[in-house]
């Protein structure tokens, strides 16, 4: 590893790590992930229930299980490790694609990439929060973008193994990693081996463990979005700086790598937009690498910008067109800049009241006890979304923690959150016998005796004792 980027590594990762201090709360699927990497340390998963399976990020989460209650804040670190590494990457290239320009204007390609990738616009779950909260994406751009700058590095086999290792994040990496595999065959023989481990492992990954495991589901549980690809198209759009998008048809005039480049960005966006007809979500993050690619490539733009400025060369037709673009996009990126440098702190703001309320959710657990709520089976929550910590809390498989919107017919212990409906409350009151109390969060007893053992579906713990 080069020392400048061993370096890179280990600045991100120190402040990664001291960003922890700011929040430390994961969001639901990395509880998901975090326990399904705990049960395949005992050589089993129960994929019953849960978001979709992403295979890298329960290869790390199982890697991380042995450190037990650090795990999570363990995964945080590596995905906001990732999160900051892009930053630098983005930098990188775009500093890289600018070669043989004056230095000044390599710096402010670099500036721009750099930023631009920061403020990223997804309107659905900020970008800050995925990374705040140990979202998959942040890493996903950072193995994009470092399979990009090994590729025009020449090292087409660290090339392989990143976007392999993307390629187990995102089904969109598959179609332009097969090319890529194709392309370092027929020039590289050397990679050969490489590209005949990653044909064999990707699909093997993705597809064996919900063969093997207690119920797949992953992929149907996936097709279940109502986007079309228009709009997965219009959310691409947004995405990256307004200005960014002209910016980088100027950096086209740059060279071949810019064109393979953008159209790898625009036939990531694609892949996303045509899954959209088969059921799968077309969600600003899916298309997140593409969007880091765009931003690069305006950051190259700015710098081919700068030296026409600097040349003052008469502009002709199509110069002064993306001149006006230019300017176009400018004047819609001043308008929504303000908002966009707001929703970064926002965004971790977001996080440490999300890790507030879980701490004291996880108080709740505490004091009531394992034991007494798991007593008649189950453990319900009005909570979708702290499903899967409380099942990371309490030790079980994901399917063990239920939701519900309306009482039960069944006994078991029930956490209804401040968020629950006002008759849920009543109505849980009227009927239950109250465990606990935790600021927002009560857990109940429903029609299940103080004395009764714990049921067989309840005892079958499945993670490493706590």
């Amino acid at each position: 590893m080069p020392r400048r980027l061993l370096l890179a590594v280990l600045a991100c990762t120190g402040l990664a790590a001291a960003s922890l201090l700011a929040a430390a709360e994961p969001v639901y699927d990395a509880w998901a992930w975090l326990v399904w990497g705990r049960e395949l340390t005992h050589l089993r998963i129960d994929l019953t229930t849960g978001p979709s399976w992403k295979p890298l990020t329960v290869m790390l989460t199982m890697a991380l299980a042995p450190a037990g209650d650090a795990a999570p804040a363990l995964w945080l670190v590596i995905v906001r490790t990732a999160w900051l590494l892009s930053l630098v990457l983005a930098a990188e290239l775009a500093h890289h694609l600018t070669a043989g320009r004056p230095r000044a204007h390599r710096i402010a390609a670099a500036a721009f990439a750099s930023a631009a990738l920061l403020l990223l616009f997804d309107n659905v779950t900020l970008w800050g929060r995925q990374a705040a909260g140990g979202m998959s994406e942040p890493l996903l751009v950072a193995l994009v973008l470092g399979a990009v700058r090994a590729a025009l590095a020449g090292r087409l086999r660290v090339a392989l193994v990143l976007g392999a290792l993307a390629a187990l994040l995102r089904p969109e990496a598959w179609p332009l990693l097969a090319l890529f595999g194709l392309w370092c065959w027929r020039t590289e023989p050397r990679a050969r081996p490489v590209v005949a481990a990653v044909a064999v492992a990707v699909p093997a990954l993705w597809f064996a463990p919900e063969l093997l495991a207690d119920g797949g589901g992953g992929a149907g549980r996936a097709q279940r979005d109502t986007s079309d690809p228009l709009e997965a198209l219009g959310r691409a759009a947004l995405l990256p700086l307004a200005v960014a998008w002209p910016l980088a048809l100027l950096a086209l005039r740059g060279g071949r790598a810019a064109r393979v480049l953008a159209d790898g960005a625009l036939a990531w966006i694609a892949v996303v937009a045509a899954m959209t007809t088969i059921g799968f979500a077309g969600l600003p993050r899916f298309m997140a690498p593409a969007a880091a690619v765009v931003c690069v490539l305006g950051g190259a733009g700015l710098a081919e910008l700068l030296a026409h400025v600097r040349a003052g060369a008469r502009p002709r037709a199509g110069a002064l067109a993306a001149g006006l673009l230019v300017a176009l996009g400018a004047g819609v990126t001043a308008a929504g800049l303000v908002d966009r440098v707001a929703d970064v702190p926002q965004a971790w703001r977001v996080a440490a009241r999300g890790e507030d309320a879980n701490d004291r959710l996880r108080r709740l657990v505490r004091r009531v006890g394992r034991e007494q709520l798991l007593r008649c089976g189950k453990l319900a929550t009005s909570d979708a979304l702290v499903r899967t910590a409380l099942a990371w809390e309490l030790d079980v498989a994901l399917s063990q923690v239920v939701v519900f919107g309306a009482p039960s017919r069944a006994s078991g212990a029930f956490v209804v959150g401040l968020g629950a409906p006002r008759d849920l409350h009543d109505d849980v009151r009227a009927a239950g016998r109250l465990l606990g109390v935790s600021g927002e969060w009560r857990a109940y007893s429903i029609g299940c005796p103080v004395t009764a053992s714990a049921s067989p579906r309840s005892a079958g713990v499945t993670g490493a004792s706590r």
